[in-house]
């Protein structure tokens, strides 16, 4: 078949062609089947692309591709019969009805492009010339199929167009049906009609592009008449079947998606249902006129009743007093305004049991809004065990609290009848020991006071835990010189390293300031606890202080460590647990409570920091403390470990207290030659006398019978106010040291606050406090011109350590006849060499500690860190010390003989080595109580007394102390004899 049999090959004569012409309305009637045709299969297409059921999909996509196919070839038939040309027209009816297949498999083709979720660049263009195609070709084979006289040829260019203008409108509307959807925020029926739009046109601009390349060559039939051929009623009916077999579809495509979705309903409901009746919780249908609709088998169980004896039944029904009078009215409110109270979120109230009695519920209320009507579900939990539960434990907690409560008013009862009975026991015994004693009795009472105040240590640490567990405890925020404290707390523990033979260091970090702004005590406290534990577990080797910037650049690390017995790992985790040792043995073999690392751990979480220990069995441990502290401004006093007892002018005292041995005791404590003093036993009577008496200052005791100190300092005060008297200082005595007292005490109008046991220095220093501000300032110049003297020899500790004063000058006496102690043998020692001169200088130092020779003990430690061998005058310096000793033992009292009878009897034969090993057990921190037994009788009274109290007290290095001090002087009197 030749081309030129399809197309215009070479030129024509304008003469041989016919000119046809277009029907208006045909033609607009065309366009309107082609784009109704194409929204319906966009339309099934989208619903075949949401369809779950594979059925669906496919009858969806058949009726679809119907639906496009049949459109298509009736927009071409109509558009045919729109064109009429000057001769008759027939078509071929098996050929016309064959133009269809093509349409139809386009059809097929662009719905299953359209029911895809996702399409590509390639797919698309594909697509579209797919569609282009087969509306190509169902048009040329329904052209082929006219009937007509003269020849049908076609222009090759417009042919080609025509395909063109098909296949790119095609992959346009393919493009607006994916690409709009996903980048436009329109309705799914606005970008189907623009596809629609668009597709119909490509299929009518491919039909009359093709039908403008069509070219009909012969010649016009002179007996034709125009408008003989006039189709309008075949086309309105075309117009019509297209129409109604549209509406067939849409018909077949709704009824089965009703059915689906009748049978979708059906199994939601089902399933629904089955939710409902299996649910755990109760869940309470309503009108909104508040009747019950549904009632599921979880609320039966929770509330008593039946679905059938609630459904129809008010909800009220379900709600105890004064819930179901106010209901209706409730949801009628809601009704009206919209404001709700507890719909849309879940609350916890009772609901009535249908037994009567209210069950606690957990209530959630949802709505739902069909048709302006609204209806409520309630949600029911069953919070019948929680809520037993929870009230069980608000009853253990208020009991819990109670208890606590009750616990720290017995602390603090116990604490002041513990205090009181043994704030005269201490009292009278420190006055005891400055009288003329027997041996025997000075070592008794040395026990009684020795017990005394580690019984008070004992009760202190158990009261600063109870302090911690009620958080009674509270910081101080001031600034302090944490050099200062570190080098006082070295200090203090360096006697006891010294007697054991363990070297301890500070080592203060050059790069750390020295002043930083936090509570100092409750420092030093962590500090001397973790460093005395470190002294009194190493039996050799060193002890070091080591104090830096913490490891993140803020705040100080402390660290404690030691080459001691070291922690087994079994027992590492509960170190700071109250109570609690390496193991079972320490108590006894070192001493102590075992509260130390507790009350450390306690205290550095309270300033905020933390705590952290390391160790290893026979190699030692590491204490590291991290505390948030911020430097703080230089220059600023530290307050000394021990402070001295303050000379005070006459005074005028008004003292209360209700406990006879304390008014003979503060009777003895301020000397009635200096001091006027005025006791009374009650609060009533302290008023009275404040108000008709002149007086500098009142004690008074907080628990008295009558009036108690608070009631009685209210009384002054008020007294005071209305008369425009001056105000009476008052500092608070009382047995009860917890910070709740001393508030009570502020609140109550007091200026000061001193606990029981009293000790004369502390108690000194408040009134000296109250009375002038800073404490000593009340000090004459008579005390400054005799502290020297007090500082040269301590004679209090020093009677305490040896017995008595009698024994305690013996041993001074002894030491200044000791050849070796003499200015002749250290200024040879010195000449001797550096190591020679460091053993000399140890042996005087400690020397010195045991006897409690305060200036001499700091002149030496001075000597000694001071590096090389000495330098000065140092024969001359030790020449003017002993002088000063010499002189003040010339004053000592003579003790009358300074031993008891029992003292001077014979003594069992000096085992000097048997002493040596057992002064060597003690400085390893054991106490071996078979091996002082064994000794016992090698020694004279004083020393025997300060030995077993030394035992009783779990103090192995004052027990080793006592002992080399006792060895030293036989050494010097065997030198003496000879």
């Amino acid at each position: 078949m030749a081309f030129s049999e399809f197309f215009l090959v070479g030129e024509l004569d304008p003469s041989m062609l016919l000119i046809g012409h277009y029907d208006a309305w045909a033609i607009a009637l065309s366009l309107l089947i082609a784009i109704g045709a194409s929204y319906m299969a966009l339309t099934l297409a989208e619903a075949a692309m949401r369809s779950n059921s594979l059925t669906m999909q496919r009858l969806h996509l058949v009726t679809g591709a119907g639906s496009l196919g049949f459109g298509i070839w009736s927009m071409h038939f109509i558009g045919m019969l729109a064109f009429e040309l000057c001769t008759p027209v027939s078509y071929s009816p098996g050929l016309t009805l064959f133009s269809a297949v093509p349409a139809l498999l386009a059809a097929w083709v662009t719905l299953n492009m359209l029911s895809r979720h996702y399409i590509n660049g390639p797919l698309l263009l594909a697509g579209g010339l797919a569609v282009g195609l087969g509306v190509g070709t169902m048009h040329y084979v329904g052209m082929a199929a006219m009937t007509l006289g003269p020849a049908l040829r076609y222009d090759p260019w417009l042919f080609a167009m025509s395909i063109v203008v098909a296949a790119g409108l095609a992959t346009l509307a393919l493009w607006i049906s994916f690409g709009l959807r996903k980048r436009l925020a329109l309705r799914g029926m606005t970008i189907r009609l623009m596809a629609g739009v668009v597709m119909g046109l490509a299929i009518a601009g491919m039909h009359y592009t093709a039908m403008e390349a069509a070219r009909f060559v012969g010649e016009a039939d002179p007996d034709y008449v125009i408008g003989d051929s006039n189709h309008y009623l075949l086309a309105v009916a075309i117009g019509v079947v297209t129409v109604l077999v549209s509406i067939c579809i849409a018909g077949v495509n709704s009824v089965a998606r009703y059915r689906a979705l009748l049978r979708r309903s059906e199994e939601t409901a089902s399933q629904l249902r089955a939710v409902f009746d299996t649910a755990v919780d109760g869940v309470v249908r309503i009108s909104d006129r508040g009747i019950i609709q549904s009632f599921n088998h979880s609320a039966e169980r929770i509330l008593g009743y039946s679905e059938a004896e609630v459904v129809g039944r008010n909800v009220s029904i379900l709600m105890p007093s004064p819930h179901q009078e106010v209901h209706d009215s409730y949801l009628k409110q809601y009704l009206r305004t919209g404001q709700a109270r507890i719909i849309g979120s879940g609350r916890e109230v009772f609901a009535l049991h249908k037994d009567g009695h209210e069950v606690p519920i957990r209530l959630a209320i949802g709505e739902s809004r069909l048709g302006g009507v609204s209806t409520f579900v309630g949600f029911l939990t069953d919070i019948t065990e929680r809520y037993h539960m929870e009230t069980d434990l608000r009853r253990a907690k208020e009991q819990a609290e109670q208890a606590a409560e009750a616990r720290s008013a017995f602390l603090a009862n116990m604490s002041h009848e513990i205090r009181t009975p043994m704030n005269a026991i201490i009292g009278f015994t420190d006055l005891l020991s400055e009288t003329r004693l027997s041996t025997e009795q000075a070592k008794n009472l040395n026990i009684v006071r020795n017990s005394a105040r580690s019984l008070l240590s004992l009760l202190n640490d158990i009261l600063d835990t109870a302090k911690f567990e009620s958080g009674a405890i509270e910081l101080e925020q001031r600034n302090f010189s944490l050099l200062k404290i570190c080098e006082q707390l070295v200090a203090t523990q360096k006697l006891a390293a010294d007697r054991k033979g363990v070297q301890l260091y500070l080592d203060y970090s050059s790069g750390l300031g020295h002043f930083f702004w936090g509570d100092g005590l409750r420092v030093q406290q962590v500090v001397l606890n973790l460093l005395s534990n470190a002294v009194k577990f190493t039996e050799k080797g060193q002890v070091t202080l080591r104090v830096c910037r913490g490891s993140a650049g803020d705040g100080v690390k402390l660290t404690v460590s030691d080459t001691g017995i070291g922690i087994p790992p079994d027992r590492l985790a509960r170190i700071f647990e109250p109570f609690s040792q390496a193991d079972s043995s320490m108590t006894r073999r070192f001493g102590g409570t075992g509260l130390g690392t507790t009350i450390a751990r306690q205290l550095v979480e309270l300033m905020g920091g933390d705590i952290h220990v390391s160790s290893t069995v026979g190699v030692g441990s590491c204490f590291a403390v991290h505390l948030p502290l911020r430097e703080g401004p230089a220059e600023v006093e530290v307050p000394p470990l021990v402070a001295s007892v303050p000379e005070l002018p006459p005074l005028r005292i008004l003292a209360a207290d209700d406990v006879p041995q304390n008014r003979t005791l503060l009777e003895a404590l301020f000397d009635s030659g200096t001091h006027y003093l005025v006791l009374v036993d009650n609060g009533v009577d302290a008023v009275s006398q404040a108000q008709t008496g002149v007086f500098d200052l009142a004690l008074l005791d907080v628990q008295m019978p009558v009036m108690d100190g608070h009631q009685a300092c209210r009384r002054i005060r008020a007294w005071e106010q209305a008369n425009g008297s001056c105000r009476l200082p008052v500092i608070a005595l009382t047995a009860g040291v917890l910070e709740q007292d001393r508030q009570l005490a502020l609140e109550a109008g007091m200026d000061g606050f001193v606990g029981k046991p009293l000790n004369r220095a502390e108690l000194y220093t408040e009134i000296s406090r109250v009375l002038a501000g800073p404490a000593g300032a009340l000090s004459g110049a008579a005390h400054d011109r005799e502290s020297s003297a007090g500082e040269v020899v301590n004679l209090r500790q020093g009677s305490d350590l040896w017995g008595s004063p009698g024994l305690y000058r013996q041993a001074l006496q002894r030491f200044l006849a000791d050849p070796e102690n003499q200015v002749q043998a250290v200024a040879r020692r010195s000449q001797l060499g550096e190591d020679s001169w460091a053993q000399a200088v140890h042996r005087l130092k400690g020397l010195a500690g045991n006897l409690c020779l305060p200036v001499l003990f700091d002149w030496i430690s001075e000597v000694e860190a001071a590096p090389g061998a000495p330098e000065g005058d140092i024969a001359g310096q030790y020449e003017a010390h002993l002088s000063l000793i010499k002189s003040v033992v010339a004053t000592m009292p003579d003790s009358g003989g300074g031993e008891s009878e029992d003292a001077k009897a014979e003594l069992d034969p000096l085992n000097k080595s048997q002493i040596e090993s057992l002064i060597h057990q003690l400085h390893q921190g054991e106490l071996p109580e078979d091996a002082v037994e064994s000794v016992l009788s090698q020694l004279p009274g004083g020393v025997r007394a300060g030995l077993e109290d030394a035992m009783e007290n779990f103090e192995p290095e004052r027990a080793a102390g006592i002992l080399e001090s006792f060895m030293q002087s036989q050494s010097g009197t065997v030198n003496n004899d000879e």
